[in-house]
């Protein structure tokens, strides 16, 4: 293939090139049209990139254009849109939904890739951009997914010190906003050292500079020992709490940066919230029950997935073995019940901004999903609530386009950015309502004429644990983003604070 760029740029479309060939020509007008900062070269590749259908690719192949197509839609808006505009940090924003769909499909096809820098590639872009749409807990776990793979990927360690400073921002804590500003300054110098390219060696520079102007550099360097911290007295309690830390299961945003003992304790709450004189703390009584609900789930999940021996409740309860590997333990049912309860937190948590935020839907009509938007009868379309845009929270946005990851059958909304969301809906349903089967050897999907969901075990139990990271990522979002709401608030009259006192471990009967 021994094209020029303007015959490439005549292109009517990628009949008579090969996998190879076509991801090689969408990289080569991507990166010719930002060198050249063409809006139209960069529209053109994505043209042709949309015409084509890349199923009978290889999965190397598949992840290379999805990733290119990921870059394409990047520097698009980039040429487009002002960095500091309205438009550049709206909620809604097609060529943010562009570059997330397809960086999850590049990681998704990058499963068994031997190219570890496009890896690498990949899981820091997708950290990048969901810390730009407020995912800035969950960025965290995709830049240090990158360093599972190559430790000295500069790109990644540069931006987990990046994305550490700016969520610092919003903590409340004020001992957790210093250990943030640590690890990012940390994170920020081990970057400098490698070979990266200017405007980010720059960025990175100029938020090291604004660290050492607030702060001494000895304080900065000067991380305590984090391990000096308890973490229960019986062998059974470490086990649980060590496997929470690992996970990055604990509701404490220090557990997005540190699996030490320090983060090994659930201390995330609601901030101080301003009420009127005559009303009752409800948001604060609405958080303990979620918060509640979330911790209970989470060790009947520790149960199900590591205690797996013979329950004495399974004894005796007559099965009939049709040969299907089917599991019925108690172990499994835990696992199940962990998954109904940590689902249906998120329309608490729903229920709880329509409440603060006074959107003004009807307790029994808030879902998740369904509160971001309203429909206009005028237009006979759906639009951003005007309320939670006028908020310019970054907090709220991300929960907003987490919510983006829920399946809803529903026309009027769009379709998930998440691949596996309609997956999860359907698990949960059919786990209500339905039949649901869990298989030790088998494949997945519906059977018995569409009446039961078959899963095995191990992507079931995958599929839930990844629920319980983005659950506690949405609960981590709920409190910093009234955080942020609460810090905008202005008073003309005097305010009486009130001190509750903690609920003690003695009264958790």
């Amino acid at each position: 293939m021994n094209l020029t760029y303007e015959e490439i740029l005549n292109l009517k479309d990628f009949n008579g090139f090969d996998p190879e060939q076509i991801v090689s020509l969408l990289g080569i007008i991507f990166e010719n049209g930002r060198e050249q900062q063409s809006v139209s070269d960069i529209k053109f590749g994505i043209n042709l990139a949309n015409e084509q259908n890349p199923i009978d690719f290889s999965n190397e192949n598949k992840m290379i254009f999805h990733y290119n197509l990921a870059n394409g839609w990047s520097y698009f808006q980039q040429l487009t849109q002002n960095l500091n505009s309205d438009e550049f940090w709206s909620f809604e924003l097609e060529e943010l939904e562009e570059q997330i769909i397809n960086l999850r499909l590049a990681h998704l096809f990058s499963k068994d890739s031997t190219n570890s820098f496009k890896k690498c590639e990949i899981l820091t872009n997708l950290g990048n951009l969901f810390s730009h749409i407020g995912r800035f807990s969950e960025a965290q776990l995709y830049w240090n997914s990158a360093l599972k793979i190559d430790p000295k990927f500069a790109m990644a360690i540069g931006n987990i010190g990046f994305g550490l400073v700016h969520y610092s921002k919003i903590l409340y804590d004020n001992g957790h906003q210093s250990l943030f500003y640590k690890f990012g300054y940390k994170h920020l110098k081990n970057a400098l050292k490698s070979d990266i390219y200017e405007d980010a060696k720059k960025g990175f520079q100029d938020i090291i500079n604004l660290l050492e102007s607030r702060f001494n550099k000895e304080s900065l360097t000067n991380i305590p020992n984090l391990n000096d911290y308890s973490i229960g007295d019986s062998k059974l309690e470490k086990e649980y709490r060590t496997w929470c830390l690992t996970n990055h299961l604990f509701l404490n945003p220090l557990n997005d940066i540190v699996i030490e003992n320090i983060a090994g304790h659930d201390c995330l709450l609601l901030p101080s919230i301003t009420l009127k004189f005559d009303e009752p703390p409800v948001y604060q009584t609405i958080f303990n029950q979620i918060k509640q609900e979330f911790v209970s789930a989470r060790h009947l999940l520790f149960e199900g997935l590591n205690h797996k021996e013979l329950h004495f409740s399974d004894k005796d309860n007559l099965q009939i073995d049709i040969l299907d590997y089917a599991v019925y333990s108690y172990s499994s049912e835990k696992v199940k019940t962990s998954f109904r309860l940590c689902y249906s937190i998120l329309d608490k948590i729903g229920y709880l901004i329509n409440d603060y935020l006074k959107l003004g839907f009807k307790p029994e009509q808030v879902s998740f999903r369904g509160i971001w938007s309203y429909y206009d009868k005028k237009t006979k379309t759906k639009k951003m609530n005007e309320k939670i845009v006028a908020t310019q929270n970054w907090a709220f946005r991300g929960l907003y386009w987490l919510s983006k990851d829920l399946y809803v059958k529903n026309s009027s909304f769009s379709d998930p950015i998440e691949p596996e969301a309609k997956e999860l809906a359907q698990i949960r349903n059919f786990i209500e309502h339905k039949s649901f089967k869990i298989v030790e050897f088998g494949k997945n999907g519906l059977f018995d004429n569409g009446l039961t969901y078959v899963i095995e075990r191990e992507e079931f139990e995958r599929k839930t644990l990844n629920l319980f990271k983005l659950i506690r990522a949405s609960m981590i979002y709920l409190s910093l983003g009234i955080n942020l709401e609460e810090k905008k608030k202005k008073f003309t009259k005097p305010i009486l604070p009130i001190e509750f006192v903690k609920l003690e471990d003695e009264f958790k009967r």
